[in-house]
C-alpha cells in the first residue's frame, strides 16, 4: 500500500485530513484495513495486548518522524481499531503537543471526548473526529441508516465498518437529522449519554437509576437480550423539557450493558413560534 503523507501535511481539520486519506485509498470498500493504513503512514510498529492504564499509545517524537502504536485488546478487536485510529489521528494532526514524554497516553474515556474547553481535551476530540470519520465516512455510513432512527442500523453499520456498537450509535445521532440522543446504562443505572441536533439537556447524572416509568426501564428489567420497538415516553423521565414529544428504544446487552436511543420532536402548534423548544433547533441558513 502506498500513500501521500506530504498530501497530508498541514491539514489540521481532522475530518478534512481523514476525508482526504480516504481518498488516496480509493474505493476500498467501507471497511479500511487501518493496520496497513498506520503502516504505510510511517508507523512501523502495531503492538496489540492486554495493558493496564491505558487504551492506547503513540510513541513517537515531536517532527513525527516515525511512530509506534500500542493499542489494548481488553474490549474486543472493534475497539482496537478505533484505538489505531485515534492514535494515527494524533500522528498525522501535527500540531497535536505530545501529552507523554515519549509521545501520547489516551485513557478509555479519551476515546469518548467530545469537550474541547482545555487544549489535551481537544486533541483528544479531534484524534476521536478522525477515526471515526476515517473508519466510518459519513456518505458510507448513510447508507445503512433506514427512513426513520433504528438501532438496529446502528449495529448492521458497525459489522459493515469494523468499529463497536457504542462507536456506530455515536454515528447515528450525530448523522441523521432529527434531536437525538444516546444513553448508556449498566444494570440500570446511567454511565454517560451523547446528544445531538439541540436535543434538550439530559437530567439524569451519571449512576442514577433509570426512571421506572420508561420502557427502558422495562426493557432491562426483563434482562432479554435485543432491540426493543420504539416507543413514546414522557418527556421528563429523561429531560427537564414538559410538552415534548419523545420515543425511546432501548438495546439489552450481556452483563447488564444497555443503551437508550432518544428521539426529540416539537409538539403539533398552532403556527406560533414557541421558544421553549429553541434548543431542538429549527432549520436556518447559515
Amino acid at each position: 500500500m502506498k500513500l501521500n503523507r506530504i498530501e497530508l501535511a498541514d491539514i489540521h481539520s481532522p475530518k478534512v485530513l481523514a476525508r482526504i486519506l480516504r481518498q488516496q485509498l480509493g474505493d476500498t470498500g467501507p471497511r479500511a484495513d487501518i493496520f496497513a493504513v498506520a503502516k504505510a503512514l510511517d508507523i512501523d510498529q502495531i503492538e496489540l495486548d492486554i495493558f493496564d492504564g491505558f487504551e492506547g499509545m503513540l510513541l513517537t517524537d515531536r517532527v513525527r518522524s516515525r511512530g509506534a502504536i500500542l493499542a489494548n485488546t481488553r474490549h474486543g478487536m472493534k475497539r482496537v481499531r478505533f484505538t489505531v485510529a485515534h492514535e494515527l489521528g494524533h500522528f498525522l494532526l501535527e500540531k497535536h503537543a505530545l501529552t507523554d514524554t515519549e509521545g501520547f497516553r489516551c485513557r478509555s474515556q479519551d476515546m469518548q471526548e467530545t469537550l474541547e474547553s482545555r487544549q489535551e481535551l481537544k486533541q483528544e476530540t479531534q484524534a476521536n473526529q478522525f477515526a471515526i470519520e476515517f473508519l466510518a465516512p459519513a456518505p458510507k455510513f448513510e447508507f445503512y441508516l433506514s427512513e426513520g432512527p433504528d438501532l438496529k442500523d446502528a449495529e448492521t453499520a458497525g459489522d459493515v465498518f469494523g468499529i463497536s456498537l457504542e462507536a456506530s450509535v455515536r454515528r447515528l445521532v450525530d448523522l441523521r437529522p432529527e434531536a437525538l440522543a444516546a444513553v448508556w446504562s449498566h444494570k440500570g443505572r446511567i454511565r454517560y449519554h451523547h446528544r445531538a441536533n439541540g436535543f434538550p439537556w439530559i437530567n439524569r447524572k451519571s449512576g442514577t437509576v433509570i426512571a421506572s416509568t420508561t420502557p427502558a426501564f422495562q426493557a432491562i428489567s426483563t434482562g432479554n437480550i435485543g432491540i426493543s420497538n420504539l416507543a413514546e415516553t414522557h418527556p421528563t423521565s429523561w429531560t427537564d423539557t414538559f410538552g415534548l414529544d419523545l420515543w425511546e428504544q432501548t438495546r439489552v446487552g450481556y452483563d447488564g450493558h444497555a443503551v437508550t436511543l432518544l428521539w426529540a420532536e416539537r409538539p403539533e402548534s398552532d403556527g406560533a413560534e414557541n421558544d421553549e423548544f429553541e434548543e431542538l433547533g429549527m432549520p436556518r441558513f447559515r
